[in-house]
């Protein structure tokens, strides 16, 4: 049998002596680094979780800005639209001016106009009227004969009535009819209403 040296004995007494506390340092050390590893792959997750968050206001950075940009380009659209709306009444309220004015003109024109064929008018009454008041009066003279016939009837004269119609429609003519009522002008004496005498041979 092998003998150990005495150094050899005493260092391996040594070692089985420290045995116990470095396996419980060894035990600690390990229980601290799953726990340092635990600790470093929740900081992960949350690093994950804080890019994405990031990832999102960047986007949503990118929205606000373009809605930002939109409603200043809508500003400006409506700026614009005021502007034409100014320009456009400014344009009636000229139209509307410019068109009275015309209207004004018109209006005098043709008063001008009928004021002048007014007095025309009148110059071309006057001179008829100057020239048949100058013209000697002719008496016209008819003489009505008193051959026809004694029998007849009465009729009352109604609208659109001509002694033609007359005699033709009571079997008489337009020459008794005449020199039994002294008719001198039938378009004249004939009246609406009145009443004359239609003689018809038996």
């Amino acid at each position: 049998m092998k003998r150990l040296s005495l150094p050899f004995f005493l260092g391996g007494c040594a070692l089985v002596a420290l045995g116990g506390p470095l396996a419980a340092q060894t035990d600690n050390l390990r229980v601290n680094v799953a726990n340092l590893t635990q600790d470093v792959n929740a900081l992960t997750q949350e690093v994950r979780t804080l890019r994405l968050e990031v990832e999102e206001l960047r986007r949503e950075n990118g929205r606000l800005r373009a809605q930002v940009a939109e409603a200043s380009s809508n500003r400006d659209a409506q700026a614009q639209v005021a502007r034409l709306s100014t320009e456009i009444e400014r344009l009636r309220r000229d139209y509307r001016s410019a068109d009275e004015a015309q209207k004004e003109q018109i209006v005098s024109e043709i008063s001008r106009q009928m004021n002048a064929f007014a007095k025309e008018t009148q110059g071309a009454i006057n001179a008829v009227a100057n020239a048949v008041g100058s013209q000697p009066q002719i008496e016209t003279t008819v003489n009505f004969s008193s051959d026809y016939p004694q029998t007849g009837l009465t009729y009352t004269v109604r609208s659109g009535d001509t002694l033609s119609k007359i005699a033709r429609d009571h079997g008489s003519t337009v020459k008794h009819i005449q020199n039994a009522n002294k008719i001198v002008n039938p378009s004249r004496d004939l009246r609406v209403g009145e009443t004359i005498f239609i003689p018809i041979a038996q």
